[in-house]
């Protein structure tokens, strides 16, 4: 990578205090040091056993698959390049002159993160819940879930797009703090909620009586019904005969979609893998032309 190289250390061990003013980018999963060839002799005694120290098209194409999110529990997530960008545009403010403007490492980087984006990682699938549950209701405007623990707070930002979505729970006070950051979210609690989503998602620990009960408050009724709980149940049988019209999506099938997302994911993502890193080989092993060189200003 020209005059620059990666020490990539996947655990949760820190690098050496001594360090602490150098280029380190840290995430959840791991955390990578950018230095020089000379740097790195300066401090190779601080260096792991299972560091890994990489140059070249290897040090880039890692990069690049941790930037586009092929390293992350959730294949292609945003998160990792924004907070990269952060980091870059903090050791640009300490003038770090490995993060400079005219650095043609990190412009390529940038670039080739967002055109890998826009044209493989779009659509590439869907592996958790939320994301599964955004595109099944892609046609409604509004949703309700019941339910205010981990799993309902973990699907509501893969629904914000919604015009509207309604929170049942217990105590509305325990999710106010969380519900300040949606301005089209409302909590009610079970007891005195309108139920006016057009997509239902169970989320909590409800009896199948309970969730016909608040279906029976809706003078409308959803379309679709999600069903999140781990339990044995009835309700897919219950609304074939009370509710024909709506349709029905239980855990099992949730199960069943990620697990064959996954399969087909991994397909695509030695693909994509091989291919920045071929990305990578062609740009570090470019011929730079350059008709303003010295040779020219001299002759």
């Amino acid at each position: 990578m020209e005059d620059i190289l990666l020490v990539h250390r996947k655990s949760n061990r820190n690098f050496s205090e001594s360090l602490q003013d150098a280029a380190i980018w840290k995430t959840c999963l791991r955390k990578i040091l950018f230095c020089t060839e000379t740097e790195l002799n300066d401090f190779s005694d601080l260096i792991e056993v299972d560091d890994q120290v990489l140059r070249g098209e290897k040090a880039l194409s890692l990069l690049l698959e941790i930037l586009c999110g092929l390293h992350s529990p959730i294949v292609g997530e945003t998160e990792v390049f924004g907070q990269f960008r952060n980091f870059v545009d903090s050791r640009k403010q300490l003038q770090d002159p490995l993060f400079a403007d005219h650095q043609k490492w990190l412009n390529f980087v940038m670039a080739e993160v967002k055109r890998t984006r826009a044209e493989h990682l779009v659509g590439m699938g869907s592996q958790s819940y939320g994301s599964l549950l955004r595109r099944y209701t892609k046609e409604v405007e509004s949703v309700t879930i019941c339910g205010s623990g981990h799993l309902a707070q973990e699907i509501l930002p893969w629904l914000a797009h919604k015009k509207s979505m309604q929170v049942l729970c217990r105590d509305v006070t325990k999710l106010q703090d969380f519900a300040a950051k949606y301005n089209n979210l409302s909590l009610t609690t079970y007891n005195d909620s309108y139920i006016h989503g057009e997509a239902m998602v169970i989320a909590a620990p409800l009896t199948d009586t309970r969730i016909l009960e608040l279906m029976n408050r809706q003078e409308t009724r959803p379309q679709a019904v999600f069903d999140l709980r781990g339990e044995e149940n009835n309700l897919a049988s219950l609304l074939a005969t009370q509710f024909p019209h709506v349709s029905f999506m239980g855990l099992h099938q949730f199960f069943a979609e990620i697990e064959e997302t996954k399969k087909e994911t991994q397909t695509k993502l030695e693909a994509l893998k091989a291919h920045l890193l071929e990305r990578a080989l062609t740009f570090t092993q470019r011929t730079e032309l350059r008709p303003l060189g010295w040779d020219d200003i001299c002759a």
